[in-house]
C-alpha cells in the first residue's frame, strides 16, 4: 500500500484518519501530535531539566527518543532519565534501560525497591496478594521516581502515557464502580511533588511501538505482573477488541474522562487527602495508606 502524503511504501494504517503512512511521514505525524500536546499544555520551559521514566519498554523507549530529538538543539533544556527496579525475577529492567539512554546520550540515574524500601515487587506480589500487589508498586514506584528527581533538581518528570491507558483505565473504572478515580487524574509525582508531563496522551499505544521499532530494535517485555486484577485482562482483550471494529471508541473514553476530571475539578462534593492532595474514599486515602505502611514496614 502507498502513503497518502507521498507514495512510498507505506508501514502503517490510521484507521482513525484514513491514513496510509511510509516510515518518514510517520514520524512526522506522531512528533507533529506530541509536540500540539506539549505545546498545548505549556510543557516545555526554559531551564527546564526534563527526566523520563524509563522502564526500558518499547514506549518509554520511545519517549526518550522523541525527546532527545526534540530537545537536542537547546542548550536551555537538560534532559535525563530515570530508572527503577523494582525486582522482578528475571526481569532485566535496568539492563534495557540503561542501553537505551546511553543510545540517546543522556544521563541515567536508577534506583531500586530493593535499595529504597527493603523489599521487592516479588515479595510485595506475595504478601499482597494480586488485587494489591500492582497499585501498590505504582505508588512506590513514582514516589521513588519523584526522590530521585529531586535530589538530581529535576523540575518535570515525563511518562509514556498513551490514549490507550487512559481509555483502558476509565473503562476499567467504570465496570468496577471506581469511575471517581478519573475525576483526579495525577499531574504530580512523589513526596515533594514533582509536575508531570505526558506528550503521548492523544496517540494510540499502537503507533508509540512502531515509532520505537522505527529507533531502536530490543525492548524489555511489560511488567509481568501488570494487569494482574482480576478481570483487568479480560476487560482489556474485550475493549481492543470493540476498538478494531469501531476506531474512535478508545479517543472517545479518553475524551469523557477528560470531561470528568474537569466537570469534578470545581465540583466540592469529592474530599481531597489534606496530604497529598488524592482522592479520599470512606475517610482514608489509599496512597497516604500504602506509603505509611511502608515506613512501618508493615506491608502484608
Amino acid at each position: 500500500m502507498q502513503c497518502t502524503v507521498c507514495r512510498r511504501e507505506a508501514i502503517i494504517f490510521q484507521p482513525y484518519s484514513g491514513k496510509h503512512l511510509c516510515p518518514v511521514h510517520f514520524i512526522k505525524d506522531v512528533e507533529a501530535k506530541a509536540k500540539r500536546t506539549i505545546r498545548m499544555h505549556r510543557w516545555l520551559h526554559p531551564k527546564d531539566h526534563i527526566a523520563v521514566a524509563l522502564s526500558g519498554d518499547s514506549v518509554s523507549a520511545a519517549l526518550l527518543f522523541f525527546l532527545s530529538k526534540l530537545t537536542g538543539n537547546r542548550r536551555d533544556i537538560r534532559l535525563s532519565a530515570i530508572t527503577i527496579d523494582p525486582g522482578i525475577a528475571g526481569y532485566k529492567v535496568k539492563e534495557h534501560a540503561g542501553k537505551t539512554a546511553a543510545a540517546c546520550d543522556v544521563a541515567w540515574f536508577s534506583g531500586s525497591f530493593a535499595e529504597r524500601y527493603g523489599i521487592t515487587a516479588d515479595e510485595i506480589f506475595r504478601r499482597e496478594g494480586r488485587e494489591r500487589a500492582c497499585r501498590t508498586c505504582e505508588i512506590l514506584k513514582k514516589d521513588l521516581i519523584g526522590d530521585l528527581a529531586q535530589e538530581q533538581g529535576i523540575t518535570s518528570c515525563a511518562f509514556a502515557t498513551t490514549i490507550d491507558d487512559i481509555a483502558t483505565s476509565f473503562f476499567t473504572d467504570i465496570l468496577f464502580g471506581t469511575v471517581e478515580r478519573t475525576f483526579f487524574p495525577s499531574w504530580v509525582i512523589g513526596t515533594n511533588p514533582i509536575p508531570v508531563i505526558r506528550p503521548f496522551i492523544e496517540i494510540p499505544a499502537t503507533e508509540i511501538n512502531q515509532y520505537a521499532d522505527l529507533h531502536a530494535s530490543s525492548f524489555l517485555q511489560p511488567c509481568p505482573y501488570t494487569g494482574c486484577s482480576t478481570g483487568v485482562p479480560e476487560i482489556q482483550k474485550e475493549l481492543d477488541a470493540y476498538a478494531s471494529r469501531h476506531p474512535a471508541t478508545k479517543f472517545a473514553l479518553a475524551n469523557m474522562a477528560g470531561t470528568l476530571a474537569g466537570f469534578a475539578a470545581v465540583n466540592k462534593r469529592f474530599t481531597l487527602c489534606p496530604v497529598c492532595g488524592g482522592l479520599m474514599e470512606d475517610g482514608t486515602c489509599e496512597v497516604c495508606e500504602i506509603r505509611c505502611k511502608m515506613k512501618q514496614g508493615t506491608i502484608s
